[in-house]
């Protein structure tokens, strides 16, 4: 592509580079020169000149672009030589080809080829791309000589000004080849991270120079791990599911297949509180990490014998605080476990966070130890659960009564606690009080008037017949802990035009939510549900109106939206409390 990016480039030889590519693409037609704005981008950008190959797909009807079919002649394409075969029809949907596609400000300063002219498509890259297997970029570069790097070139400025689930490749002094994987937007798991956080943990690594792939639900890492004979999802990604994506960066073994050399453990180490069942697995490989049959069956020795039993797979650990060792033989290879029983976890906690249940409903709750140093330590199936309100069995799953509840667990000497909110119950939000006129662009047609049609109403007035694309009721309210929703009636004109949501997590990151399409007339009554995925506090931004989302027919008219009893509703009862 004509424009400047960041690409990590792997080399016949294996070796790993990082540049800033730029590739200028040329149409060389009989009478003219036409210099081409990208590959494989519909419409062309800017109305300029693009080269469309076979990959895209179907070119959809655009109106104001000039669609001329090529067909290579004695060359092996994308770049060589072309025949015009014709001029499309860009009304009608065009099936998967080679086209010269001619915006309407290319096509003013250069015409249009004539069928069967001979048209040459070359490009040329700096720095030049011989000698290398692949690559793949984008960006943004986010570290250089070991720095953090602000690239000016990099895409997703916007979106990643908030926390991002985010991949990420970077090399070491050394040559080596290191990728990341950060999950986010599961705040019981994790966040995201901003792009100078993510550098950040490249250079702890000793990434020298890094760059960013993709973020948000299409960052996944697959891996097969050793004695696996197939590749899985390693992290969770945020869309609870792998998505599918066009590319990927994919890193094979071509090492031949040899004799046992390893002995793997899964789990590696075992940290667990007395009478906890952990599954174990062994895995005999050879030295490129390949599964193979040693023809063999695991010895195991545990010492101290009393930390605990190894049978069927899963190790079920002893009555008594205790570390010890797990030793394992298969043929010629081996390898030793610690294990580490404790009774005194370091920090406990309960899951889900602030759960928030109607009357009569059920969670399962989870309990989470972990040592000093952060390890995760396994608990027994069966614990001292207790309610103070509810019910709960020894598995955890509670069962909410007529009032909110504390619900804790004992691990040790270290006591959990969570309240279970139980009902809900709403109240006013100062609204119309609080809300402010703006447009996008700044400086639109269009107003607020409050108390208008009724008392304690806002009328929120907007001109969509211009370039006026968004009209905004803007308030700057902090809602209480543990909202569940806003609600409020709605006036609608059946316009047509999208009503939106805009508020700030705990972090202040801004998240715009789509609540309904107007195309109603007279009240109807709305509630937008908050994700429980959202950090909290949350600060309520704006009620406004935007003339379309995604593709299709804008909205060209004037009109007006009217709130009423703009409410919060929050969890658990006005008058329940636990006790």
């Amino acid at each position: 592509m004509p424009m400047q990016r960041w690409a990590i480039a792997f080399g016949k030889d294996n070796t790993v580079t990082f540049g800033e590519y730029k590739i200028a693409e040329t149409a060389t037609l009989p009478n003219q020169t036409l210099q081409l704005n990208t590959m494989n981008d519909w419409p062309p950008p800017g109305d300029q000149a693009v080269f469309i190959t076979p990959e895209y797909g179907p070119l959809r009807p655009f109106p104001g672009v000039t669609e001329v079919q090529l067909q290579p002649v004695n060359t092996d394409p994308p770049f060589g030589r072309y025949r015009v075969a014709g001029i499309a029809d860009n009304s009608q949907t065009q099936p998967p080809g080679y086209y010269l596609a001619i915006g309407s400000n290319a096509y003013s300063s250069q015409g249009v080829p004539n069928a069967g002219d001979p048209v040459d498509i070359s490009a040329t890259s700096s720095p030049p791309i011989s000698g290398l297997n692949s690559a793949i970029g984008g960006g943004p570069l986010l570290v250089k000589n070991g720095a953090w790097y602000p690239d000016p070139d990099g895409p997703s400025k916007g979106e990643f000004a908030t926390h991002m689930p985010a991949t990420s490749a970077g090399v070491t002094s050394e040559g080596k080849l290191l990728l990341f994987e950060i999950d986010g937007r599961q705040p019981e798991q994790s966040i995201g991270v901003l792009q100078p956080q993510l550098a950040s943990l490249m250079i702890a690594f000793g990434v020298v120079t890094g760059m960013q792939f993709d973020g948000g639900g299409s960052s996944t890492m697959i891996a097969r791990l050793p004695g696996q004979n197939a590749a899985t999802v390693q992290n969770s990604p945020s869309d609870g599911k792998e998505r599918r994506v066009a590319d990927a960066l994919m890193v094979y073994s071509d090492a031949p297949v040899g004799k046992a050399a390893r002995l793997y453990a899964f789990p590696q180490a075992i940290r667990a509180m007395p009478g906890a069942r952990i599954p174990v697995h062994f895995a005999v490989t050879d030295a490129g990490v390949h599964p193979v049959d040693c023809a063999c069956t695991p010895r195991v020795t545990i010492t101290p014998a009393d930390a605990g039993t190894l049978s069927n797979g899963v190790f079920i650990a002893g009555p008594h605080a205790m570390d010890a060792r797990m030793y394992v033989a298969a043929g010629t290879v081996h390898a030793e476990v610690p294990v580490y029983v404790t009774d005194s976890p370091a920090f406990v906690e309960i899951t889900p966070r602030q759960p928030a249940l109607l009357g009569g409903e059920s969670v399962s709750l989870q309990a989470h130890a972990y040592d000093a140093h952060g390890y995760a330590i396994a608990l027994p199936e069966h614990l001292g659960w207790h309610a103070a309100g509810g019910s709960i069995d020894t598995s955890g799953q509670f069962t909410a009564g007529a009032r909110d509840s504390l619900v804790e667990v004992r691990l040790g000497s270290v006591l959990a606690q969570t309240v279970v909110t139980v009902g809900e119950h709403s109240m006013p939000v100062a609204f119309v009080q609080s809300a402010k006129f703006s447009t996008a662009p700044h400086g639109g047609e269009g107003s607020i008037e409050k108390d208008s049609p009724c008392e304690g109403c806002l009328t929120l007035n907007y001109d969509f017949t211009g370039a006026e694309r968004a009209a905004y009721a803007a308030a700057d309210i902090p809602l209480a802990q543990r909202a569940l929703a806003l609600s409020a009636d709605v006036l609608g004109d059946g316009n047509g035009e999208i009503l939106r949501l805009a508020v700030n997590n705990a972090i202040n990151e801004r998240f715009l939510y789509t609540v309904a399409k107007v195309d109603w007339h007279g009240w109807k009554h709305l509630e937008y549900r908050f994700s429980a995925a959202l950090p909290q506090p949350i600060t309520f931004k704006s009620l406004y109106v935007i003339n379309r989302v995604g593709p299709g027919d804008a909205v060209k008219s004037a009109g007006s939206v009217t709130f009423r009893d703009v409410r919060l509703i929050l969890a658990g009862s006005a008058q329940s409390s636990p006790k």
